[in-house]
């Protein structure tokens, strides 16, 4: 019999408790239900870092940020080109190697041993290294500015999507990689598709509106930030948001889950009529969470469970038993090792040692009763995360401040018991231990000094830094438009204006979104970089407001 294929289903931020079949049963998610009635599910899988391009580059690698450079998402290359990687593995061993939509590469088009590449990227450069936006002019769509939702104001707000759900990206990943396995159905094959979805802004077709509306769905964890965030109530995080704008958010990221799941069910659907589902590894997985509201936060980077914590799910039936749900932890290094390990490759790289391991390996040497995870440059925005199936440790090298969670009579995560002065001193010090010796190893040059951590004299994060509301979401205007700042200063105003326009959706209008001082002054300098269009600010603000920052 012929080497299994491989074929990798990834999306961007979703979090662990987002597929009905692992425990969820508010989520509408049939084909990832049936990916997982006839694979295994990892229920404690994790992102070795819950970050785009650093966990994007630990899967490719197999190795963490001081082998490749990317501890933060970065506008700066690799740092060793030399390092091998899962396409250029595959390659080199006669598969016919591709990667369909969101890779987070830099440069964009750095293929890393993909023999082939079609781009759907969040920011597009320019239109012709994106094969997305150029599918859209062919479709006479060349007017959209905002590919995959409007950012600039709007980044944590449903919104429409400037197409209907034909020509949406969620739709295209689909269609391209249905394409290309009916061009090469005959080459064995090592094929990446990346989703956006459900990564905000939160761009959901019409066809999807009100699919969550009834639906029991989980409120998000309470307020319990502490530092480096701000820890009392705070508009730039979202804290006095109604009960009701707080559902619609969670109501449209789960409809961006729904709409991946109908295009992961195409791929499925496409791969048992031709014969070639058997003889293929699937792996569904996701580069990291979203903290969705929890303890008061948006996005990821940061070291709670809804952003660490990712589904994982695995068919091949020759090695990973139907229906079988496992408990021990995983994380995006075992990767590489897994793919290798199924289709009998080597691993051919002698300067490092892969930290991950099969995870369907006959002589399983990995400790998995522990798990950890990290993210950051070496600064104050940096910190760890230890964890055995007991007890989560966070180093934050902001001052140093330390978090010690109970991770059975706390999943939430809402007491540090580091904090309350009341914990098990002996989980402390073998915990802080696992950390201080994977940093040592994976960590950034200088982050341990003398067997202990170094910290930095950090300040309380602006909540800007990790709440609802990004300065640099302003900054995300489309460049790639190339038209006439008359014409794309119009065009984004109208985008946004349609964005906004279904209040049942968003519960937002517009001018009401956010109107501090210097969020309205942050947007304008952006604009006026951007475009020109007519009394624009009395469109997005409520210019008569006077508020302050808080």
């Amino acid at each position: 019999m012929a080497k299994p294929n491989v074929l990798i289903l990834f999306t961007d931020q979703q979090r662990y408790d987002t597929v009905y079949a692992a425990g969820y049963d508010y989520m509408i998610t049939p084909n990832l239900d049936r990916l997982a009635e006839e694979g295994c599910t990892y229920l404690n899988a994790r992102s070795s870092n819950p970050v785009c391009m650093p966990a994007r580059h630990d899967l490719l690698t197999g190795l963490p940020g001081r082998a490749h450079g990317y501890y933060c998402n970065g506008k700066h290359p690799i740092k060793d080109y030399g390092i091998p990687t899962l396409p250029r593995i595959f390659s080199e061993n006669g598969y016919r190697t591709v990667s369909v939509g969101k890779m987070h590469f830099y440069p964009a088009r750095m293929h890393h041993g993909y023999s082939e590449m079609f781009l759907m990227e969040e920011l597009p450069n320019c239109r012709q290294d994106d094969q997305y936006a150029m599918y859209l002019k062919k479709e006479g769509l060349s007017n959209v500015q905002n590919l995959h939702g409007v950012r600039p104001h709007m980044y944590h707000i449903p919104q429409n999507a400037q197409t209907d759900e034909k020509h949406h990206g969620s739709g295209w990943v689909a269609d391209k990689t249905i394409e290309w396995l009916e061009e090469n159905k005959e080459n064995q094959f090592f094929l990446f598709a990346g989703w956006i979805q459900p990564h905000p802004p939160w761009n959901i077709p019409k066809e999807l509106d009100g699919i969550y509306k009834d639906k029991d769905i989980p409120k998000a964890v309470p307020l319990s930030r502490d530092y480096p965030d701000c820890i009392e109530k705070n508009d730039w995080y979202g804290d006095f948001d109604s009960e009701i704008k707080k559902r619609k958010i969670r109501e449209a990221y789960y409809s961006a889950i729904t709409l991946v799941d109908k295009n992961v069910g195409r791929v499925l659907n496409y791969l048992e009529e031709k014969g070639i589902l058997e003889n293929t590894i699937v792996i569904f997985t996701s580069d990291h969470g979203e903290m969705l509201q929890d303890k008061g936060y948006y996005s990821k980077e940061v070291p709670y469970e809804g952003a660490v914590r990712v589904p994982l799910i695995i068919r091949y039936p020759e090695k990973f038993k139907a229906g079988e749900k496992r408990y021990e932890f995983a994380d995006t290094l075992d990767i590489m090792p897994t793919c290798l390990d199924v289709c009998g490759l080597d691993y051919n790289g002698d300067k490092y040692k892969l930290p991950g391991e099969s995870l369907c390996s006959t002589d399983p040497q990995k400790d998995r009763k522990h798990q950890i995870s990290s993210s950051g440059l070496l600064g104050d925005r940096r910190w760890i995360m230890s964890r055995n199936e007991s007890y989560k440790y966070v180093y934050n090298y902001n001052r140093g401040f330390e978090e010690l969670y109970d991770e059975v009579n706390d999943k939430r995560e809402i007491i540090n018991l580091i904090k309350k002065g009341n914990y098990p001193k002996e989980v402390y010090e073998d915990l802080k231990h696992r950390a201080i010796e994977y940093e040592k190893e994976w960590g950034p040059e200088g982050a341990v000094v003398c067997d202990d951590f170094i910290q930095f004299n950090g300040e309380e994060f602006h909540g800007s830094v990790r709440g609802k509301l990004h300065y640099w979401s302003n900054s995300q205007m489309q460049y790639f438009d190339d038209r006439p700042k008359e014409e794309r200063g119009k065009e984004l105003i109208h985008e946004m204006e349609y964005a906004l326009s279904n209040f049942d959706k968003s519960q937002e209008k517009l001018n009401e979104v956010f109107n501090n001082t210097s969020w309205i002054e942050d947007f304008k300098e952006q604009f006026n970089k951007y475009g020109v269009c007519k009394d624009y600010e009395k469109k997005i603000f409520s210019l008569d407001t006077e508020e302050k920052d808080k």
